[in-house]
């Protein structure tokens, strides 16, 4: 479900909303998950979005980006282009564990949790990294709530086309596929957002950086696999990952990731910077590391077995 709006400035906001989680994933091969889970939430998320019945909310033009207007503000489209394309890929906040009736999908994030989303996001605006044109979000509770902690410090990013994706969190707790998923998944939703057009005329912004909120294993393998460094992504970290723009500005996201494979580098990986919660504090594995849910110890790898059904 999405809905399209302007606000007051000139500034577009674009959210879909691909909300229904996967089912339990338990005793299925690696294989047989990725074949069914990819085939089922990545049909549902192209179904087109049905607007929502509500009024889209007053935005916040950009910071550091002229609202679209009559007047010419807009960057032409040839300097937008040799901008270079530029992925954050963030791994959601810390996450309670101590409802065991919540399905895995539903976990929110603790207080602490919040707090590290809101440290992490000061630190990408001081890196100059938080304008994204595209956000691409797990339909998690716990992803949707890092994002929201993040909106709250930094209003411009609700301005970014947003995707809310069930495959986004299936995809993270399987093997080897997760980047193969953000290239595809980046390429679709770039282009859609790039040929919208506004109801006075106004084409839309290039897309040149896009967020992606999601799970571990995943992020951390993705993110390997663009930059070919390991890349360690705890609970509210962020690798930023950069690929430098051609001369001529023709250099598309599909063209980085197919003949500029090996382009991309890793700029930082940004933390949240804030001590680890007391044990009086935190519920199992959310932040002490002692048990719990998969990988909500910040921890990542230390917490997958062999065919572990959930993302972390």
């Amino acid at each position: 479900h999405g809905h399209t709006g302007r606000t007051s400035k000139g500034a577009r906001h674009h959210r879909v909303d691909r909300s229904d989680p996967p089912r339990p994933l338990k005793t299925m091969t690696a294989f047989a998950v990725a074949s069914l889970a990819l085939a089922r939430l990545g049909a549902r998320d192209a179904l087109p979005p049905r607007p929502r019945a509500t009024a889209a909310p007053t935005r916040r033009a950009r910071v550091g980006k002229p609202a679209k207007a009559s007047a010419g503000a807009e960057p032409s489209s040839s300097a937008s282009a040799r901008r270079p394309l530029r992925m954050i890929v963030l791994r959601h906040s810390d996450s309670c564990t101590e409802d065991a009736s919540l399905k895995d999908h539903d976990r929110p994030l603790t207080a602490w949790g919040r707090s590290a989303a809101a440290a992490l996001c000061e630190r990408v605006v001081d890196a100059e990294w938080a304008d994204p044109d595209l956000v691409l979000c797990s339909a998690s509770t716990r992803s949707r709530e890092t994002l929201a902690a993040m909106q709250a410090v930094h209003a411009p990013l609700r301005d970014a086309t947003t995707v809310f994706m069930g495959s986004l969190y299936a995809v993270a707790a399987m093997d080897g596929v997760t980047a193969d998923h953000l290239k595809e998944t980046i390429v679709e939703w770039a282009e859609k957002a790039e040929n919208e057009t506004a109801a006075d005329g106004v084409t839309a912004r290039a897309v040149r950086t896009v967020l992606c909120v999601g799970h571990n294993k995943g992020w951390e393998e993705a993110a390997g696999d663009f930059t070919g460094e390991r890349v360690s992504l705890k609970v509210a970290n962020a690798a930023l990952i950069e690929c430098a723009s051609d001369d001529d500005g023709s250099l598309t996201w599909a063209k980085a990731f197919d003949e500029n494979a090996r382009g991309w580098t890793l700029r930082a990986v940004l933390t949240h910077g804030l001590p680890d919660p007391g044990a009086c504090e935190a519920g199992p594995g959310d932040g002490g590391g002692q048990s719990g849910g998969p990988g909500d110890d910040g921890s990542g790898d230390e917490a997958w077995g062999e065919g572990a059904p959930f993302p972390a």
